[in-house]
């Protein structure tokens, strides 16, 4: 289960690999009942992100894996060049930290619960 949770954020959020979105995300996957379900709101949430910090890079600092689910805590660090959080750009370096928890089935994520912890959205 983790290796599909790193997929996620090497792949897909670091690497901008937004076709294995497809492979590891449940199509019934939603995280908002006004969104996209399944893998295009993945790719929907990576592309707003990039828009903001082009050179984006989730570093994980914990996983923690029990039955379906794996937890994780990671810190988001980027150049901050587009509105993010609804924060105008500032051109510097800027870092967000958050905890997330996925639940997988058949090596899918179907479902995830992130809590951001938008304090930590400054400059570093």
């Amino acid at each position: 289960m983790k290796d599909v949770v790193m997929r996620l954020y090497d792949e897909v959020l670091n690497q901008g690999r937004l076709d294995v979105a497809d492979e590891i995300i449940a199509s019934a996957l939603s995280t908002d009942p006004n969104d996209p379900p399944g893998p295009e709101r993945v790719k929907q949430i990576s592309t707003h992100i990039r828009s903001a910090l082009p050179d984006m890079h989730f570093d994980i600092q914990d996983m923690i894996a029990e039955d379906n689910k794996v937890a994780t805590r990671w810190t988001l660090s980027g150049t901050h060049t587009g509105t993010f959080f609804g924060v105008p750009p500032t051109n510097q370096p800027l870092e967000i930290r958050a905890c997330v928890i996925f639940e997988l089935k058949d090596n899918q994520i179907t479902n995830l619960w992130p809590i951001l912890d938008t304090s930590t959205l400054r400059p570093t």
